[in-house]
Order: structure tokens, then C-alpha cells, then sequence
């Protein structure tokens, strides 16, 4: 006979079993393709979204031409120009602050009939949000023509001495991957960031003759694979290979961001490195970033991928050991430190010596590598193919 006390035990197994299992799974897999034509393809691509200030308390800006600021919800007209205008822009519990007028809104468009609005201490064309955080901070967001945003990225990126061929791959990649985040993020206040977070965005002031021609000769071109696109990374140097997507980040697998061999960055600048830093430099950057134990005696790289990159980093105290995610160590160390994860490290002398290849993530489109194959006499459609095996080129 089952008793009551097992009749409670057995509801609640089956009450809360689910959901703790839910709170044990892993999160889901970022996507890694859409379908295109999407019926919204046109407009998502017209105008890039990219965040230029996150979280700033004030911006100032520069208007040289008639210009007019309207509510982003309701395009009210707020205020009107001829210029030049200049402003110190703050968020207030009542709104926005220009100057000395506060304005009752959230959110603002600024818009010209010139050339260009300067905010900070660079110039963008298309217009300019500026966005209230529920901090009283301000969010800035330019709102720019596709093209004419990957015509700020690539001479940033890149460089307008580099091989034409180079150029017009990078452009395609570029612009690959901000339609793809564009899809990705449409409900969101923006799709980019103007960082390595993204990719590398410095307005209109950066143009470059040479970097302006690659972005025309490849206009509206992006990679796909069998109809659908996909987020073409792209990093400074691979060392040797690329890497897996998937490996890298918790990202849904993909044919084509697979890792692969790659000797044409070989001999560049950043095709190998060496750093070194004291253990006890190493246990500050790790307290500050929620790892307070302290007297580290020693670290070491496991679990390297097919490509050579470490996946996981041991740290070795006196009293204790902690495991952490590669990825996540060369963030707290500084991406610019610790230049890949294609990498050695040796302890000496309490002292961490490490010594690696490449400069990035290590996925998908090597920068150098390319230059190498251009000066080679490769296409940018040999290029862009031997980084993206079956990719098509699509024009969007």
C-alpha cells in the first residue's frame, strides 16, 4: 500500500523535477543564419544602427548646417536651426538637457542638411539618436546609410595601402556582418557597437580614397550560404588556422565558420608574440573581475581545439584551484595583452611567460591572411571563398 507520504513525495518529483532540469540547461545557441530576402531586408539595411556612446552622462555636439531635433516617438519638431550649432547634451529625471533647455522626452533624433554632425570628437553622416537610460545616462546611436557605414569601418579595420583585392573582401565581410546583426537585433536599440566588440566604426572623418572605391566596386554584396546569411567574422591574424565558431563561442554550428589552415599571414607583424607578466599581476586582474582568492602559484592552458586554441585556463592558489573559460581570461587580461588563444605559457620565477600566434578570436576571415593572398594575385572572390568554403555572393 503506498502511503500518503509518498503520494507528496512523488507530486512534487514530478512538480519540480522540470523545472529544475530547466534551470540546469544550457542557454540556448546563438543563431548563426538568417534568411534572406528577408520582406523587411530593404529597411533593416538602409540605415545601421551603431552605438557610439553607451552609458556616457553628458555628449557634446556640432552642428556647421540647418538642422532639426524631433522626438523619436512621435517625430515631434523640438527644435530647428540654421547653425552652426553647438550643445552639451545631458540626461535629466525630467528628460534631455540641451544646454539650458531640458526637452520632456526619452529619446531624440538630431538630423541635417549638411554634410555631417559631430559628436565628441568625430564626425558621422546620416543622424544622430540620442536615447535616455534608466541610469539618467545618454546612449548615442548614428543611424547611417549601410555603405556609407562600411566605408567607416574599412580604413579603420584595414588599411587603404592594402591590396585592392584585400579591400573589396573586407568589404564584403564588413558588410556581411553588420546586415547579419542588423536581422539579428532588429527590436533592439541598436545592432553595432563602434568597438572590437563589433567591428572597428570611425565616421566619416576616416574615408579613404582607396577604402571608399572597394566599398562601390562591391556595393550591396553579401555572403550567404544556401539562401541564408550568415555572421562572417573576422580577426587580425590566425597564426596558422582559423578556429571553429562554435568552439569559440556558444554559437549554433556552421558549415562555413569552420576552422581551416592558413599560412598566408605567416611572417606578418602579428604572427607572433610574447608577453609576460608577474603572477601577482595576473591575481590582481583576476580579483577585480570576481575571483578574490589570493597567493596564485600557478596557471596553465588545457582542452586546446583542432586549431591549437586553449579552451580552458587552471589558476592554481595556495589553498585552492580554479578552472575558468579561456575566452573569459584573455577579456579580463585585455584583448590587446593576451592576443589569442593560440598560445603557450610557461611560470618562472613567479613570473607567467606567454608565447602565441595571431591576433583575434581566430574565426572565420584572417586581415592578413587576405593581404597575403592578394599579393598573390587571388580575387576577392578566391579570397572570400577559401575563408567561407561554399559562401555565395548575394546582392542585397
Amino acid at each position: 500500500m503506498i502511503s500518503k507520504r509518498h503520494v507528496c513525495y512523488w507530486l512534487l518529483l514530478v512538480f519540480y523535477a522540470p523545472l529544475a532540469l530547466a534551470r540546469t540547461e544550457d542557454p540556448p545557441l546563438l543563431p548563426t543564419s538568417f534568411p534572406l530576402p528577408l520582406p523587411q531586408a530593404e529597411e533593416l539595411t538602409r540605415a545601421v544602427h551603431v552605438a557610439i556612446f553607451v552609458g556616457r552622462p553628458s555628449v557634446s555636439i556640432r552642428v556647421g548646417d540647418p538642422f532639426e531635433i524631433r522626438a523619436t516617438a512621435d517625430q515631434r519638431l523640438i527644435f530647428q536651426g540654421k547653425g552652426p550649432f553647438e550643445a552639451s547634451i545631458q540626461a535629466q529625471a525630467q528628460g534631455i538637457q540641451v544646454n539650458s533647455e531640458t526637452y520632456e522626452v526619452d529619446s531624440f533624433i538630431l538630423s541635417t542638411k549638411g554634410e555631417s554632425i559631430q559628436v565628441g570628437t568625430k564626425s558621422y553622416r546620416g543622424q544622430i539618436r540620442i536615447a535616455k537610460t534608466p541610469q539618467n545616462a545618454l546612449t548615442v546611436v548614428n543611424e547611417v546609410d549601410l555603405e556609407e557605414y562600411v566605408k567607416g569601418v574599412l580604413p579603420v579595420e584595414a588599411s587603404a595601402d592594402w591590396p585592392m583585392e584585400s579591400l573589396k573582401a573586407h568589404a564584403v565581410v564588413s558588410r556581411t556582418f553588420a546586415v547579419f546583426k542588423m536581422i539579428e537585433k532588429k527590436s533592439e536599440p541598436f545592432a553595432l557597437r563602434d568597438t572590437v566588440l563589433s567591428q572597428m566604426y570611425g565616421g566619416s572623418l576616416v574615408h579613404q580614397q582607396a577604402t571608399d572605391q572597394a566599398v562601390e566596386a562591391t556595393r550591396g554584396e553579401v555572403l550567404t550560404f544556401k539562401g541564408q546569411i550568415f555572421p562572417a567574422y573576422f580577426h587580425a591574424a590566425c597564426g596558422g588556422r582559423t578556429a571553429d565558431a562554435d568552439l569559440i563561442w556558444p554559437v549554433e554550428p556552421h558549415p562555413t565558420l569552420k576552422g581551416r589552415l592558413c599560412h598566408f599571414c605567416q611572417g606578418t607583424k602579428h604572427y607572433q608574440w610574447t608577453l609576460e607578466i608577474p603572477l601577482a599581476g595576473v591575481e590582481e586582474v583576476m580579483q577585480k573581475n570576481g575571483y578574490p582568492a589570493k597567493n596564485l602559484k600557478h596557471l596553465s592552458f588545457l582542452d586546446r581545439d583542432a586549431s591549437g586554441r586553449v579552451r580552458t585556463v587552471t589558476l592554481e592558489y595556495a589553498r585552492s584551484e580554479v578552472n575558468i573559460p579561456a575566452g573569459d581570461f584573455r577579456t579580463f587580461l585585455g584583448y590587446d595583452r593576451l592576443r589569442s588563444l593560440k598560445a603557450d605559457v610557461e611560470i618562472e620565477n613567479g613570473r607567467a611567460k606567454f608565447r602565441g600566434f595571431g591576433w583575434g578570436h581566430g574565426v572565420g576571415f584572417c586581415q592578413w591572411g587576405a593581404r597575403g593572398q592578394a599579393e598573390l594575385g587571388k580575387s576577392y572572390q578566391e579570397i572570400l571563398q577559401f575563408y567561407f568554403p561554399a559562401s555565395d555572393l548575394t546582392r542585397t
